[in-house]
């Protein structure tokens, strides 16, 4: 089995404030379309688009293709009126750039979870997914 590596190592050249992050009011639609559009699984919801005077982005949850696809089973209406806030998780489960891709994937399976925000003093810097991991030991081509 390949060497553990540590996280920061795969979020260079990240640009996670354009690809991975979304304001809570935006909608589920804009959602799926930005899933879509850059072929992620996920998206971590910020309570604004706007940084604060400090920089800082408060994280507020996280939508995933699951969360839409249990949105749509339930046969939710107007799903275009539909706000990201109402479908998100609230629990983010996150790791810091030092940890171990080892313990990125014990994360994952303990929380039955695909994606991970990495957290860097409480401030996100990136969003690392499983598929990320599996290219980065060579399991994936």
């Amino acid at each position: 089995m390949p060497r553990s590596k540590k996280i920061k190592y795969y979020l260079a050249g990240q640009r996670y404030w354009e690809v991975f992050v979304i304001p809570q009011e935006e909608t589920i639609i804009h959602a799926c379309e930005l899933m879509e559009k850059n072929r992620i699984g996920a998206l971590i919801v910020v309570d604004k688009k706007t940084k604060t005077d400090k920089g800082d982005h408060h994280v507020v949850g996280i939508i995933t293709e699951r969360d839409v696809v249990k949105t749509i089973s339930h046969h939710q209406l107007d799903l275009e009126k539909k706000s990201v806030k109402q479908f998100m998780s609230k629990k983010v489960v996150s790791a810091s750039p030092e940890n171990t891709t080892d313990e990125a994937i014990k994360l994952m399976v303990e929380n039955q979870i695909r994606h991970l925000a990495i957290l860097e003093e409480d401030r996100l810097i990136g969003v690392i997914s499983m598929r990320d991991i599996f290219y980065s030991l060579n399991f994936l081509d």
